[in-house]
This record gives structure tokens, C-alpha cells and sequence, in this order.
């Protein structure tokens, strides 16, 4: 055998991360079948309507085994909400797990998708979702959620000068309690520009799903010690001035003039 034959062949035999196709769908369907069958612990069959739905919408991301071109474990939710993540049971301790989630994870931030959120079940499957980097969240209800928030380097523009940043979250009870305590607070280095526009040098991101109590979170902007913005993160005059609501919380790249 020649050697561009055989590197041909082996080509050939490589896994794939990709979006399910409807064999796949035919395949995980035959599999979970199977192992159901056998008592497998941590079988999703039970929830097939979802695992179909999620393939109809494009949102099913299936790992293909190189040789067998057949999946060998799925995921769906895009680890930006709870979904399911399932390897074949022959297959599991491989890395393929690892694998599908750091693709997730790959795919969140492209779609600027930073704060993750996740149900760890069965719970057997904490310690895998902490390797990955995840932070388990106490749940009242006994149920078992984590989350990832992915830091995000901003560029700070070369033109400005160099300001104090002071952005803190509060419950809602900031409106009319002055002495309430923030969820969390940040400083980061940024830069003012002659047109008023404050450039941070990272994001900065409030994960809700981490404070069970929160309700219409309050965000407090401070620029040299000076109010920028003090009100429900939820406003328009917040959303004007830089505040993003994405599907987790919310996020500020820029404070824009008041």
C-alpha cells in the first residue's frame, strides 16, 4: 500500500462534531432502544420528543464514530440551557463526552453566548460537568444545576484616557433600601473617548440562574465615582447605555454616553 493510499484510508476514518442528519436520528433512536433494553444508567430515551425536536430545529450535534459512521453521542440545549448530553454506553469514558462539550462551548461564545447554564442529571454526572469547568449552584427543589461563564478579552481603543469603572448588580430592594448588597461587582480597566464612549478591556457578565432570589435585577454604573446609570437592568435606558440581556443575564462590552 502506498503511502497517499494510506493516508487516504485514514482520512476516511476520522470522528466528526456535527448537526444531526435524519439516519442519525434513526440511529440514536435504534441505540437508546438497546440500551433501555439492557437497564443502561443515564438512558434518555424517555425523553425522544425533545431529542426529535431538537433535530428538527438544527439544534441536535451528534459525534459520528470515524469507522463506523454511526453517532456515538449526542447533545442538544448547546450548554446555554439544561438539555441532554448522552454517549453510548460501550463508549463512555473515551473523551468523546469531553469532546462534544468543549465543542459546545466553542460554538456559545462564537454566538456570543458567554454565561452557561446546565442540569447535571443524572447527578452521577457532577463530577464530569465540575471537570469541565462547571460550578455547581445549591438547588432548593433537589435538583442539580452548574454553570460556566466564559471570560471575554475586549479590545480597549489606543485613542482616550485611562477611567475608573465601577459596575455593580443588585436585587431589586437597591431602589428604595440604600443599603442593599450587590450580587456582584466589577472594575475593569477601561478608556474614555472624546465622544463619551467608556471602552472596557473585558466583559463584564451577570449570570442570573447563580442568585436563586433575583427578580428585576438593579445595575449601578459608575464613572470616576460619578453615576452614569443607577436602575433595572431591564430598562431601555439601560439597554441604550450598554446593558445586553442574552438568554442567561446580561452583559456590558461598552458604556455609552448617558
Amino acid at each position: 500500500m502506498t503511502k497517499n493510499v494510506a493516508t487516504k484510508m485514514n482520512r476516511g476514518h476520522r470522528s466528526s462534531i456535527r448537526r444531526s442528519k435524519p439516519d442519525d436520528l434513526d440511529a440514536i433512536h435504534n441505540w437508546l432502544i438497546d440500551e433501555e433494553a439492557q437497564g443502561v444508567h443515564g438512558n434518555f430515551l424517555c425523553n425522544w420528543s425533545i431529542i426529535e425536536r431538537a433535530h428538527r430545529d438544527g439544534e441536535l450535534l451528534v459525534y459520528v464514530g470515524g469507522r463506523t459512521g454511526l453517532p456515538l453521542a449526542f447533545q442538544l440545549g448547546g450548554l446555554i440551557r439544561p438539555g441532554i448530553l448522552q454517549v453510548r454506553h460501550a463508549y463512555r469514558g473515551t473523551g468523546i463526552g469531553r469532546k462534544m462539550v468543549q465543542r459546545c462551548i466553542s460554538l456559545a461564545s462564537k454566538r456570543d453566548q458567554c454565561l452557561l447554564y446546565i442540569e447535571c442529571k443524572p447527578s452521577t454526572s457532577i463530577p464530569f460537568w465540575q471537570r469541565m469547568g462547571f460550578t455547581l449552584i445549591e438547588s432548593a427543589n433537589g435538583k442539580n444545576y452548574s454553570y460556566q461563564i466564559i471570560d471575554k478579552p475586549l479590545q480597549l481603543s489606543e485613542q482616550g484616557v485611562a477611567v475608573a469603572v465601577l459596575i455593580r448588580f443588585f436585587p431589586e430592594s437597591r431602589k428604595w433600601e440604600p443599603n442593599t448588597k450587590p450580587y456582584a461587582a466589577f472594575s475593569p480597566p477601561a478608556k474614555l473617548t472624546l465622544n463619551g464612549t467608556i471602552y472596557l478591556a473585558h466583559r463584564v457578565q451577570f449570570h442570573e440562574e447563580v442568585f436563586p432570589d433575583v427578580h428585576d435585577v438593579v445595575v449601578e454604573i459608575e464613572v470616576e465615582g460619578s453615576n452614569r446609570y443607577s436602575d433595572k437592568a431591564k430598562y431601555d435606558d439601560a439597554r441604550k447605555i450598554g446593558v445586553t440581556r442574552c438568554i442567561n443575564g446580561y452583559y456590558i462590552d461598552v458604556v455609552h454616553p448617558a
